[in-house]
């Protein structure tokens, strides 16, 4: 009884320290909605198998992209890796923005930050896994897409899988942060997941 209390405690602090937004806390595979489309049926498939072959994906360095139109479950998605790696491996698992990485890198900048870039990016590329959402987003600038090709760049001499989820179109993230960045993301049997229907935001509203 106290091993398992332990194990939970565990499993509690790498959730609250995983960086799933409120919105997505109760975001599982099961709660993943295919409403009977086989489209939808393969991006589930491709996502939990991802995660349920974690240690073998973690050893080799395999990383992950979802791509593809807004609102039809990309972060839930993401999420519930997070959440299946976490409870059922306890690994060390965080889901964040490109824009938060780029704000908590520039933040370094401030005289009176307490860490530097250098810190910030050893940490990013120290989780066993970690989810670079909502790529695309931002500018674009020469820094910022600098920036995030070192995340993924040091991400993969590690070694750590990488997950990136995006509205763009796999041609699209090869031209935002290049081809050499992509063929770190799919190296070594990385797949790229298209959700290619249209949004169920969308649908709600019409």
């Amino acid at each position: 009884m106290a091993l398992a209390e332990k194990t939970q405690r565990k499993i509690n602090e790498l959730l609250v320290g995983s960086g799933i937004p409120a919105r997505y806390r109760a975001s599982t595979f099961e709660t993943y909605r295919t409403d009977g489309k086989a489209e939808k049926a393969a991006v589930l498939e491709a996502c939990r198998e991802y995660a349920e072959r974690f240690v073998e994906n973690f050893q080799d360095g395999r990383c992950l992209l979802l791509l593809g139109n807004l609102g039809t479950g990309k972060t839930h998605l993401a999420c519930s890796i997070v959440q299946y790696v976490v409870r059922n491996l306890q690994a060390q698992a965080v889901i964040t923005s490109a824009s938060e990485i780029i704000r908590v890198a520039k933040g370094a900048m401030n005289r009176a930050a307490k860490y530097t870039e250098r810190d910030a990016l050893e940490e990013l590329a120290g989780f066993d896994l970690l989810v670079i959402d909502e790529l695309g987003a931002q500018g674009g600038t020469e820094y910022e897409l600098g920036l995030l090709h070192e995340v993924i760049d040091r991400r993969y001499r590690e070694m750590r899988p990488t997950v990136v989820v995006s509205n763009m179109s796999a041609q699209e993230v090869a031209k935002y942060i290049g081809d050499r960045a992509v063929d770190r993301l799919r190296e070594n049997g990385g797949k790229a997941v298209g959700f290619t229907w249209g949004s169920a935001r969308r649908e709600v509203l019409e």
